[in-house]
């Protein structure tokens, strides 16, 4: 296996990552002018050594079930993380593509300098709109070695929308839409996730365009937009860096981490930390109400939205309550604990101290969240009867806790 990956930004040549007896090195090119392969990588660096795996590289890998498919399909082992880099280097998440030296053809994609994020034409995925059975969905990249890497633990499938045949279709690569089945112990889970992120969306968080699907076995799928592909082909990438790789730990990290951290990653990277604290306070206390234990660092990215270092879109939003007995609140520690968090940590230490928000800022994000229909949404949704229960009661105590009142 050769010990030289070019690096592309888009189609662009950006450097050589090398693998040493030392370590790992990785140096621009000495005429590439476009934007850091990293936030935290300046060109002016030129170069930078590691003694082990590059954490920012670790964290192009893919995880969980996709992680473990790629071990099998390509023969490759759990601590070659050099050979699961290479596998998947021509479909990274965000705008990245790392191919072996010589390798051919060169990535046929594109970076655009200040191009902000664009929102494609809704699809609305109606019955029928999932021709698979799950087992299809579950097992697709067990059949050949994996193209595409993301992170997380569940079964994930990389899938295009036909608009004429008003179905999705599977690909190996280039995939427009993320869709994720069930793990068997958690069927409800993709229900779970379509709701909270629907109610997210009520409470103003910027969420990707995402619903629910069911196979032709009727099990439930969750989909979600892609945002960090775009344009014809989704040939156009945009840069996308979760906290692990901004902070330059490895994947393995991400539940080392406190909230305490993460607002200082996005003081030192967003262009307007001012409004990003403020955004990222919201989704912390959503994620809280709806009872998600599980927003660990690389649930927390930044997108490069044309000029602006920003929050990406919410993902991976659901009440693991629901699937984990005896739940941590968070994952992440704030005033070094995950659980146990009340009104005076929540809006005091994290939203006023922390995040830096006014009074008037604290009481709008309440405000949004009171005016959710969470009764509605939670009973109008198909999962079971017993797990709305569950999810219902804590939302309403978790809301009492700031208002005293619940609808």
């Amino acid at each position: 296996m050769t010990d030289k990956l070019r690096v592309y930004v888009g189609g662009a040549f950006a450097g050589i990552l090398e693998r040493l007896d030392s370590g790992y090195r990785f140096r621009y090119r000495a005429d590439y002018e476009g934007p850091p392969v990293f936030l935290n990588l300046p060109l002016r660096l030129e170069e930078k050594t590691w003694e082990d795996f590059p954490p920012p590289f670790d964290g192009l890998r893919p995880e969980g079930v996709l992680l473990d498919q790629l071990l099998v399909a390509g023969k490759l082992d759990r601590s070659d993380k050099w050979g699961q880099l290479t596998a998947v280097g021509r479909d990274l998440t965000g705008f990245l593509a790392v191919l072996p030296d010589g390798a051919d053809p060169e990535p046929s994609v594109s970076w655009r300098v200040a191009e902000k994020r664009k929102a494609r034409t809704r699809i609305q995925p109606g019955d029928g709109a999932l021709p698979y059975n799950w087992s299809d969905l579950v097992t697709f990249h067990s059949r050949e070695v994996p193209k595409m890497s993301l992170s997380g633990v569940q079964p994930k499938v990389s899938a295009v929308f036909s608009r004429k045949q008003r179905e999705f279709q599977m690909v190996a690569e280039r995939g427009s839409y993320i869709l994720k089945p069930g793990p068997q112990a958690y069927p409800e889970a993709p229900i779970n996730e379509a709701l909270s992120m629907m109610l997210a969306r009520d409470a103003g968080i910027d969420v990707p365009h995402c619903g629910l699907a069911w196979t032709r076995d009727r099990y439930p799928v969750f989909w979600i937009e892609r945002f960090d592909r775009q344009g014809p082909a989704n040939r156009t990438r945009l840069r996308v860096e979760d906290a692990c790789q901004l902070l330059e730990v490895p994947s393995s990290w991400k539940y080392l981490g406190n909230l305490e951290t993460l607002v200082r990653v996005v003081r030192e990277f967003a262009s307007n930390p001012t409004l990003q604290s403020a955004l990222l306070f919201d989704r912390v206390l959503f994620n809280w109400v709806i009872g998600n234990g599980d927003m660990h660092l690389k649930n927390w990215s930044l997108i490069e939205n044309g000029p602006l270092i920003e929050l990406a879109p919410a993902y991976d939003f659901l009440n693991t309550v629901l699937l984990v007995d005896d739940e941590e609140e968070s994952a992440l520690e704030l005033s070094d604990r995950k659980s146990g968090f009340d009104r005076e940590l929540l809006l005091e230490a994290f939203g006023r101290e922390l995040c830096g928000l006014q009074p008037a800022r604290i009481e709008r994000s309440l405000r949004r969240l009171k005016q959710v229909d969470w009764a509605g949404r939670i009973k109008a949704c198909a999962l079971s009867e017993s797990l709305k229960t569950v999810y219902l009661d804590l939302v309403k105590n978790r809301m009492e806790m700031f208002s005293g009142d619940f609808h």
